[in-house]
């Protein structure tokens, strides 16, 4: 086996989790978890979201060695399911699952096309998407409950068209406003805002149907557009974190793509002017606000 190509799965695994860690400590997230507080979430801490990102990382440990192995596909799609029973027996709730099974599915398409390539990793994508599908009917889950009560595609069209939301939307927005502003803060919560209007979230349907939805697309475009102005998005996102907790109303598609983002950014060492970033809760340090820079 090629040592240079454990090595390169090994850094995209890692940098995966680091991705999960930076989108859970981006703070303001409405009705998320974050620094400041759990958000739309009372069964959720920062405690048990930091403790599922130790268990993300044993996950991509084990897909790493099932891929060097040569183990089919199948045996991975086993192994995610584990995780999720791991997540579950240990903190009694499914925190990560989304991030854990897109992040999951990045890294074997990662170790498939073997390039850090966006076209070639979204056909590979795309290509296990319609592997895993056909290996195992749909669950009772609350996603899955969405997407059959309100005709959407959910995660399920997101992952057979290949992360359109990653590749086409969160990377070129981030990467535009870091150009433009050389701020990781700024082009963190302009990636967020385009994100809160294009993801087809069903936790936001499951939460507050299409109205919710309809609510997080609007709340996107006007943080778009404050940004765009130079105005103070930690003050508008954090009043609306205050009302998304009165509505019940999160956003957890979201939070998923914006990990998977912040990941692929940092494998692919892009992700410039984020040396300021919050990388525990012990050290408590402050994302770098440079919204004057805009």
């Amino acid at each position: 086996m090629n040592s240079s190509r454990i090595f390169e799965i090994e850094q995209f695994a890692q940098s995966l989790v680091k991705g999960g860690a930076m989108a859970l400590y981006l703070t303001p997230k409405p009705g998320l978890v974050d620094m400041a507080n759990q958000g739309s979430h009372p069964d959720l801490t920062l405690d048990k979201m930091e403790r599922s990102l130790h268990i993300l990382g044993d996950y991509l440990a084990e897909l790493i060695r099932s891929l060097t192995d040569g183990e089919r596909f199948l045996c991975q799609a086993v192994i995610g399911r584990r995780a999720e029973e791991v997540m579950m027996e240990e903190l009694g709730s499914n925190t990560l699952k989304g991030y854990f099974f897109l992040s999951g599915l990045l890294l074997v398409a990662r170790w498939r096309c073997d390039s850090d390539d966006e076209k070639r990793l979204s056909r590979a994508v795309s290509e296990l998407g319609e592997e895993f599908f056909a290996l195992r009917r749909e669950q009772a889950t609350n996603g899955h409950s969405a997407r059959s009560r309100f005709g959407t595609g959910g995660v399920v069209h997101e992952v057979l068209d290949g992360l359109p939301s990653l590749f086409t939307c969160a990377v070129p927005v981030y990467l535009a406003a870091i150009e433009r502003t050389g701020c990781f803060t700024s082009a963190s919560f302009a990636m967020l805002a385009r994100l809160m209007q294009t993801v087809d979230d069903t936790t936001t349907l499951h939460r507050c149907g299409t109205m919710g939805l309809a609510r997080l697309r609007r709340d996107g475009q006007t943080l778009e557009r404050l940004i765009a102005e130079g105005g103070d998005p930690v003050a508008f996102l954090t009043e609306l974190d205050r009302k998304y907790v009165r509505m019940n109303l999160t956003m957890g598609g979201v939070a998923d793509v914006l990990g998977l983002a912040y990941g692929y950014l940092v494998a692919t060492g892009r992700l410039a002017g984020a040396s300021e970033t919050t990388r525990s809760r012990n050290s408590k340090p402050r994302l770098r606000l440079c919204m004057g820079d805009a």
